[in-house]
């Protein structure tokens, strides 16, 4: 089954965050954008909603011992591993550069902190073992997903033996603790929301949630069809970040948004949700999340900043649009040409996957 307005609105989401880092490299008069996208921060956490939903759609049924749960933790290793390790890679080497003298990039000493090499290479620079974000800063949300991969069966325990109450109870369990290590100063920040040196616990948060919601959407009456009140009801959410309300509230409403449009999704798989054209994009959102700082440094650190803008002859919102493609096309061919071939290989080496069927999987999961 395939859900493709979650596709469209974690390809939305990718490049309103990538626009957010992007246009720190703006002119003084850029404030205003920087803080209207800086409200909408808590969309990121629909990804891992998503996320979650589509995890437990996919593996809920064939997680059910430990030999599956390998086999699963190594189809997410393959899906997940090589996209963070060519990004990471990349900016080990702008590392070097900048301690040998060579480079002078975005970020300081702690950006390029080589004692976080180990963490970042585990996947575990999420997991509260970091003060700072390090090489691909945006990493920490690979991280994260990581982290919530790994507890899939305590979710699914939680499922199995109470169902969606079970998985009421784990979410508002699970939150406790975030407000109970924020109490303490454990977690830094104001809010778990906020959170991503940390982020891996605020993660799995929003994976209960999407397992929630698969729950809840598949047993779900609804004859809805239209995907309008999804619509809605995410600009709801958006709103409620503008205004600044209480997180909690703009969340409920997000989840809510994504309880319709699975309904809508599994009643309609055949009506047109978004230009066919975007299709290839929308399918390697997560790429144009993780690819974007790297070609920030290109197209801002060398090509805007020393090239482009001392001439004064384009204005920054009109060049502003050409890295953001130059992002969307890198990040599908990289999974085209290295992620999907190097995953597929890797299991091909494990006896998981056949030669005929390396072109089945989606990129959503």
């Amino acid at each position: 089954m395939y859900f493709r307005l979650f596709e469209f609105w974690r390809l939305i989401a990718a490049l309103l965050i990538m626009l957010y880092h992007f246009s720190f490299n703006g002119p003084p008069g850029t404030g205003w954008l920087l803080d209207w996208l800086e409200r909408l921060r808590p969309l990121l956490d629909m990804f891992f909603i998503i996320s979650g939903f589509l995890i437990v759609l996919h593996y809920g049924d064939k997680v059910t011992d430990l030999r599956s749960y390998r086999l699963y933790m190594v189809r997410r290793f393959a899906r997940l591993y090589p996209l963070h390790i060519i990004t990471f890679l990349l900016f080990l080497a702008v590392g070097i550069g900048y301690h040998l003298g060579i480079l002078r990039p975005f970020g300081g000493a702690e950006r390029y902190d080589m004692g976080q090499i180990v963490p970042n290479l585990l996947l575990v620079q999420g997991w509260g073992f970091s003060h700072e974000l390090t090489f691909n800063f945006v990493s920490w949300s690979l991280s994260a997903e990581w982290f919530s991969y790994l507890l899939l069966p305590l979710i699914l325990f939680a499922n199995r033996l109470a169902g969606a109450k079970g998985l009421v109870a784990l979410l508002l369990l699970w939150i406790a603790l975030l407000e109970i290590l924020l109490a303490l100063h454990i977690m830094p920040g104001k809010h778990w929301v906020e959170a991503d040196t940390w982020g891996a616990y605020r993660a799995f948060a929003d994976f209960i949630a999407g397992a929630l919601i698969a729950v809840l959407a598949s047993r779900s009456r609804l004859t809805l069809t239209s995907r309008w009140p999804a619509w809605l009801t995410m600009l709801a959410s958006c709103t409620l970040m503008q205004l600044q309300v209480n997180y909690y509230y703009s969340l409920v409403v997000l989840a809510i948004a994504v309880f319709l449009a699975a309904v809508a999704e599994r009643n309609d798989q055949n009506s047109p949700v978004y230009p066919r054209l975007l299709r290839p994009f929308a399918a390697v959102s997560f790429g144009i999340y993780l690819w974007h700082p790297v070609v920030e440094i290109v197209m801002f650190g060398l090509v805007w900043k020393r090239l482009v803008a001392p001439l004064g002859i384009v204005d920054f919102y009109a060049f502003l649009p050409i890295p953001m493609i130059a992002t969307m096309i890198v990040a599908v061919l990289s999974y085209r040409w290295f992620e999907k071939p190097i995953g597929d290989w890797f299991l091909r080496r494990l006896g998981l996957k056949h030669p005929a069927s390396s072109a089945a999987a989606s990129p959503l999961i």
